[in-house]
């Protein structure tokens, strides 16, 4: 019998150890996820702190910051072209009155009514361009020397 209760002894006390690691590992786990979450927000801060700062100075910044400026204005251009692209694409232009996205050959905006400008395609242009007549050498008045 001794054998017996010497065995129910040693799972009781490695079921206790088995309970108490997981304790651990749960206590591990929610102040790592308590630490991620506090870095987390002080990301957020720098970043909102970066924000203002820009644009509190945009123009007057100081030297040491001109890059990252210059870096952020140069990204902020990117974005907008790419932007313009996507519109291309799909074909919409923007209305100003009310920033929705409309057809391009919408003569109203479909969500606030407003008359869309007329845009003329790069096509048109460019032929309006070569109809116009070219003004030669001949055309040009002569310079008296």
């Amino acid at each position: 019998m001794a054998f017996f209760d010497d065995l129910g002894k040693k799972l009781s006390q490695a079921g206790q150890s088995a309970v108490q690691k997981t304790k651990e590992v749960a206590d591990i786990a929610r102040l790592n996820s308590a630490i991620y979450d506090e870095e987390k927000r002080i990301d957020s801060n720098y970043l909102e702190i970066g924000k203002l700062y820009v644009a509190l100075h945009d123009a007057e910044h100081e030297a040491d910051f001109g890059r990252l400026v210059s870096a952020i204005h140069e990204s902020e251009n990117k974005i907008r072209d790419y932007k313009h692209q996507i519109k291309d694409i799909k074909g919409v232009s923007v209305c100003e009155k009310c920033g929705a996205e409309v057809a391009v050959n919408s003569a109203f905006c479909s969500a606030c009514g407003a008359p869309m400008p007329v845009v003329k395609p790069v096509s048109e242009t460019a032929e309006e361009a070569e109809e116009a007549p070219a003004q030669t050498a001949e055309d040009e008045p002569q310079q008296e020397p």
